[in-house]
C-alpha cells in the first residue's frame, strides 16, 4: 500500500501546483489596469469638412516614423494616415510618444502595462518592451495617467482597426516648453536603444498637435515655422516645431539621416475640418510620415 500512497501523494502536489499557478496567472491578468477608449465608451466622431491632401506617401517606401493628431474632431484625417501605414508595411510593436496632458505624471516619464478596451476587443501594452524602458529610464509605472490620456486612447482604435495583432508600447511626458534637454536627451539615448529604423517590425509614433489656442494669422505664423522642419529636415531644426510634444519631436529627429525624407500627407486646422468653431481658440495638425530615400 505504501507505493500506492507516495503516487497519491505525487498526485495530489501536481494538482496543486497546477492550480496555484493557474490563479497566479489568473490573478496577474486581472491586476492588469484596463483603459476606455472614445470607442468603447459608444462615442461617435462629429462630421467634419473635406480637407485636401497635401502629398502622398510614395508606393515601395518603408515609413518608420510619423506625426499624428490625437484630436478626435480629426477622426477622418487620423483614420486615413493609419489605413496608408497600413498599406505601405506591417507593424508589430507601436512605440507611442505622447504628450503628458495636464501634468499628471508623477515621473520624468509616464508607462503603463495596461491594456486598452475598443469595440474590436483590447490592445495590448507589450510587457516586454515597456518593463524594458521602464527600467532603462528608471521610472515606475504610472498607470493613472493612461485612465485620462486622450494622447494615447484616442488613436488606439485605429491601431485596432488597421493592425489588430500589434501591441504598443505608450510613453507619456511633459511637451511644452521649456524642453528640458539633459532628461530629453535620456530619453532620446534610451529610445534609440530600443528601436531603430530598420526594424521591420516596429514604428515610432509621434502623438502630437501642433499650434494651439491662437486666431488664423497667428496659427499661419506658427504653422510656418513648423513646416520649416517637416520640408528640410534635420536634426537641427527640431526646435522650430510648434507643438504639444517637443521632446518627442527632439526623439524623432535624432533618427534622421541623410537619406530620410519627409511626407506631409495632410495639414489642416481646427477651423478647417469645423468652420463654427472659436477663430481665436485654433489647434493645427500634421500628418506626416518618415522614410528613407534608396
Amino acid at each position: 500500500m505504501k507505493p500506492f500512497f507516495q503516487y497519491l501523494t505525487f498526485i495530489l502536489i501536481i494538482l496543486f501546483c497546477f492550480s496555484c499557478n493557474k490563479n497566479t496567472n489568473k490573478n496577474s491578468e486581472e491586476n492588469i489596469p484596463v483603459f476606455f477608449t472614445w470607442e468603447a465608451e459608444g462615442i461617435v466622431p462629429n462630421k467634419t469638412n473635406f480637407v485636401k491632401p497635401e502629398k502622398e506617401l510614395p508606393e515601395g517606401v518603408f515609413p518608420w516614423a510619423g506625426t499624428v493628431s490625437h484630436h478626435l474632431l480629426a477622426d477622418s484625417l487620423i483614420d486615413e494616415w493609419f489605413s496608408r501605414l497600413a498599406s505601405a508595411r506591417d507593424i508589430k510593436i507601436f512605440y507611442i510618444l505622447s504628450p503628458s496632458h495636464w501634468k499628471l505624471s508623477v515621473y520624468d516619464w509616464a508607462l503603463t502595462d495596461g491594456k486598452w478596451k475598443t469595440k474590436n476587443g483590447f490592445v495590448e501594452s507589450s510587457k516586454e518592451h515597456t518593463e524594458s524602458l521602464s527600467k532603462a529610464l528608471d521610472v515606475p509605472y504610472d498607470h493613472r495617467v493612461f485612465k485620462y490620456e486622450h494622447g494615447v486612447s484616442v488613436l488606439i482604435p485605429y491601431i485596432k482597426k488597421y493592425f489588430p495583432e500589434a501591441k504598443v508600447a505608450a510613453l507619456a511626458l511633459w511637451g511644452e516648453p521649456p524642453v528640458n534637454t539633459v532628461k530629453t536627451k535620456k530619453l532620446a539615448k534610451v529610445i534609440a536603444e530600443h528601436f531603430n529604423i530598420q526594424d521591420k517590425d516596429s514604428f515610432l509614433l509621434i502623438s502630437s498637435d501642433f499650434s494651439h489656442k491662437s486666431n488664423l494669422k497667428k496659427t499661419e505664423e506658427k504653422d510656418a515655422k513648423t513646416r520649416a522642419f517637416f520640408e528640410n529636415i534635420t536634426s537641427l531644426h527640431w526646435t522650430s516645431c510648434i507643438c504639444d510634444n517637443r521632446p518627442s519631436i527632439y526623439v524623432l529627429s535624432t533618427f534622421i539621416t541623410e537619406k530620410t525624407q519627409c511626407t506631409v500627407q495632410r495639414k489642416a486646422t481646427s477651423y478647417d475640418l469645423d468652420d463654427t468653431g472659436n477663430t481665436e481658440d485654433i489647434t493645427s495638425y500634421f500628418f506626416t510620415f518618415f522614410w528613407e530615400k534608396e
